[in-house]
């Protein structure tokens, strides 16, 4: 069933279809809530995805030369002459380790927190409690840029196993099999040691920033951090006529944070061409670097045909040939051609090739793919033991979150036979909503028969869910079969 279906078979189960849009929403919300829990609350068969994920090699710099930011801040530093490392915004959230500086208190480990250019990069000291002030220097020091921890993707609900499978591996130990897990108190009653480098046999989940460092959960966007208006341009750059909403998210270290409050416009048509500008705030004030812009927009309204969505998308899936050009002063710049703003950066526009021009046409703007339901600037990590320094790909197995229902064609990302037990669920929920206990303890009923149903074909996995109890021989005879207890 898609969602047009699921919500028919609720309004028909509660008899209950009044013509608001209010209450259609709610419907909508309550089912989107139930599926979301049930689809990542148990490891079932089809919440569970293997991804291939690839590490970062270490890059060592030996003639980097450091200074500080400006205004003065303890915690943001700036590390010239580093092109190996600045030039791939992929080592963004990695370690940059300092040796050879002039004051011993400058040595030690960093956060890498912008990659701007093809030269420099800005870093945070990684014990930020009581440290001691960074000195600037002009004699060369040794940079080694190392990927400690690897970002799984934000559809990870929780990780269930890492291997190393891929048979095209040609660097490092080659596959080799499977990683073994470790709690976050085996690895500290073990003392670990941190940086050792060799084949991975172990891995540790984080389920936040090791250490508890600054995040991008950190810098919710507020009220006010971003402006839209339309300027004109030429034909072929310009948005069709219409009304928008557009969405700031920061993005910190690689990572995307929560998304923030819709600023709506409108753009003229008419005589004239017009395309959105973008202003923000200037996120360096405080002296610290990396706080990038990520903008969002959804179609609410195309003035020719009256078109209109409620995805919202993603401006940054895209790439262009050109980069973006600020239109007030700032020294940032972008390296690759993905949009975003820089955190120096306060306006800047859309880019001229965007969408490879769009030309007043809101099939380009339709192109761009719907932005994850769960951007909320959380992510899982885990560190590998030891600590490979040479590129090479991972196989992580884990349990997905689900993608929001929002048109009514949109469809449960789960098998057919669930779809029901969904229904059940909301009816229970909606019935309990309007205080009908007796229908709503039936449909509770209901649901978890449909549950333990689900249960015994998407849940049972002999192998990881199963044990075998004990046999005996006695003077009946040997007795073949054992007995499969599942586990909870």
């Amino acid at each position: 069933m898609n969602l047009a279906q699921m919500k028919s078979m609720v309004f028909s189960i509660t008899d209950y279809n009044p013509d608001v849009q209010t209450y259609q929403d709610e419907v909508r919300r309550i089912i989107n809530e139930v599926y979301d829990d049930f689809f990542s609350s148990r490891p079932w068969t089809f919440s569970q995805k293997e991804i291939d994920i690839y590490t970062q090699a270490d890059i060592t710099v030996d003639d980097a030369f450091i200074t500080t930011t400006s205004p003065q801040s303890n915690q943001s530093h700036y590390i010239e002459n580093v092109g190996a490392i600045a030039n791939d915004t992929r080592n963004e959230g990695s370690i940059l380790q300092i040796s050879g500086a002039t004051t011993p208190t400058d040595d030690g480990e960093y956060f890498i927190d912008s990659c701007d250019d093809l030269t420099h990069l800005y870093v945070s000291k990684k014990a930020i409690y009581q440290s001691s002030a960074f000195v600037t220097t002009t004699t060369p020091v040794t940079v080694t840029s190392k990927q400690r921890y690897i970002t799984l993707p934000p559809d990870c609900v929780e990780p269930m196993g890492v291997t190393v499978r891929d048979p095209t591996v040609t660097t490092g130990p080659g596959p080799f099999g499977p990683i073994t897990e470790l709690s976050r108190r085996d690895d500290a009653e073990m003392a670990l040691w941190i940086d050792q480098v060799g084949t991975p046999r172990s891995w540790v989940p984080y389920d936040n920033v090791p250490g508890g460092e600054l995040d991008v959960t950190d810098f919710p966007p507020m009220p006010g951090d971003l402006t839209v208006t339309s300027i004109a341009c030429p034909a072929a750059e310009a948005w069709p006529a219409g009304d928008y909403e557009f969405r700031l998210a920061y993005r910190f270290r690689g990572h995307i944070g929560p998304i923030g409050e819709p600023v709506s416009i409108s753009i003229a048509g008419g005589l004239g061409s017009f395309k959105p500008r973008f202003t923000t705030r200037n996120t360096t004030l405080s002296g610290m670097h990396g706080l990038h812009k990520h903008i969002f927009f959804n179609i609410v309204n195309i003035t020719s045909n009256g078109y209109s969505d409620e995805f919202i998308r993603d401006m940054n899936a895209y790439s262009m040939a050109v980069s973006p050009v600020p239109t007030a002063p700032g020294t940032g710049t972008i390296v690759g051609t993905q949009f975003y703003i820089p955190d120096v950066n306060t306006s800047i526009d859309t880019p001229p090739d965007y969408l490879g021009g769009v030309n007043s046409s809101d099939q380009a703007l339709r192109t761009v793919p719907r932005a994850p339901d769960f951007t909320e600037g959380t992510y899982w990590r885990i560190r590998l033991h030891p600590r490979p320094a040479y590129y090479m790909p991972i196989r992580v197995r884990y349990i997905r979150r689900s993608n929001t229902l929002i048109a009514d064609t949109d469809t449960p990302e789960s098998p057919p036979d669930t779809h029901r037990y969904i229904v059940y669920r909301a009816c229970e929920e909606l019935f309990t909503k309007h205080n009908a206990l007796p229908q709503a303890q039936l449909y509770k009923q209901k649901a978890d028969t449909e549950e333990k149903h689900l249960a015994m074909r998407w849940l049972t996995q002999r192998a990881a869910n199963y044990v075998k109890k004990g046999f005996r021989v006695g003077g009946v005879g040997y007795k073949p079969f054992r007995r499969l207890v599942q586990l909870p």
